[in-house]
């Protein structure tokens, strides 16, 4: 199996570039520890933030990255008209395909998925042509079936 993880991250407030997560399989040690809110709204749940790319971070052409704190990856879109970029996670030899909704255009984007190739770095080009080509259409299935629902608390 290539893809291991899967988180799910939804804009659920105004909040302009926070995505809270509300559902994964919570096994990537990475992403539980990172992306844990440790006050304000969704104390306790997970999230992170997707948007331009803070300049701290500007170090390649990449517009849009993941972030909370520390740059988590560059988002990066083989074809700018789909909705599937890649990426790798930064510190790690992991890869990363990211799912946009696919009403981005007209709605904006208020949906992320992100699904995680252990030990898969050097091979994200290669990931994301399969993924297009729905190869690995079983593993994603297993995994959003795999996924816990998270119920996310919003507190003012």
């Amino acid at each position: 199996m290539i893809l291991t993880d899967y988180y799910k991250g939804e804009k659920l407030t105004d909040r302009k570039t926070v995505f809270d997560i509300t559902a994964s399989t919570g096994e990537y040690d990475y992403f539980e520890t990172l992306l844990r809110v440790k006050r304000g709204i969704n104390k306790g749940g997970l999230s992170f933030n997707f948007g331009e790319t803070p300049e701290k971070f500007k170090k390649s052409k990449t517009d849009l990255s993941i972030t909370k704190g520390v740059n988590i990856t560059k988002v990066k879109r083989a074809d700018i008209e789909t909705n599937i970029a890649y990426g790798d996670i930064y510190n790690t030899n992991d890869a990363c395909i990211i799912l946009f909704n696919t009403d981005f255009k007209e709605l904006g984007i208020n949906t992320v998925e992100i699904f995680i190739a252990r030990g898969y770095k050097n091979d994200s080009i290669s990931i994301i042509n399969r993924f297009e080509l729905e190869d690995l259409k079983h593993e994603v299935e297993a995994l959003k079936q795999r996924a816990v629902t998270k119920y996310v608390t919003i507190n003012k």
